[in-house]
């Protein structure tokens, strides 16, 4: 188990070095891309929607080089906005996963969130909103456990839009720096800088709610 558990991470660093590797002179001048994506018409749309569905539910790379590739090719507005929706069908996908099959089969994937496992026995909105908001705990993980817990689907829904509108704004920054890091590396520094300040405050305010929690025990 402990042998499998090392390796997906390290299959995952694998792939998304092949992916920079591959993309990222491409991604310098996007225009063939965006040209293949305006002859798939909405056939592209489904299909980018489709992939960072996958990518919550299995992920396969850093989400911010996605929703950074997303900004490259469709623009700001609508890159963020395919990145979001994209985001929230995998999120509910996971959740309902997670609510139908039950303990038995989401308990064993929520050993990556360690301590933070916790998520799968609140029913604190403002907790999900803050887990959305620290980025290394995998989207996945947070998704089933919310579906183990007993918070109602509205308000999973609610806290994880709440909590991915700031996240996915900043990764779409942070990703689409990444891909042109030689045209904009003080930005791309800048934006990594926010980056921890946030997600700073979020562990702060993550630890704030746990101890009302543990009082209200």
């Amino acid at each position: 188990m402990c042998f499998r558990q090392k390796k997906v991470p390290i299959l995952t660093l694998v792939l998304t070095i092949i992916i920079i590797v591959i993309l990222y002179p491409k991604l310098q001048h996007p225009q063939a891309i965006q040209s293949l994506i305006l002859q798939l018409g909405w056939k592209g749309i489904i299909l980018d929607l489709l992939i960072i569905a996958v990518q919550i539910l299995f992920p396969f790379m850093p989400f911010a080089l996605l929703a950074g590739m997303n900004v490259l090719l469709f623009g700001w507005l609508l890159g963020f906005s395919l990145s979001l929706l994209g985001s929230l069908i995998g999120s509910i996908i996971g959740f309902w996963l997670a609510r139908t099959l039950g303990q038995e089969w989401a308990r064993p994937k929520l050993a990556k969130l360690g301590k933070w496992s916790k998520l799968s026995e609140a029913k604190n909105f403002y907790m999900i909103v803050i887990a959305r908001l620290i980025p290394i705990l995998p989207a996945a993980a947070v998704n089933y456990a919310a579906g183990l817990s007993p918070i109602k689907f509205t308000s999973f829904f609610w806290a994880t839009l709440l909590g991915k509108i700031p996240m996915i704004a900043w990764e779409s920054w942070v990703g689409h720096d990444f891909w042109k890091l030689v045209d904009n590396p003080w930005r791309f520094l800048l934006a990594l800088l926010i980056g921890a300040i946030g997600i700073c405050c979020a562990f702060y305010g993550w630890k704030l709610l746990d101890q009302r929690e543990q009082r209200k025990i």
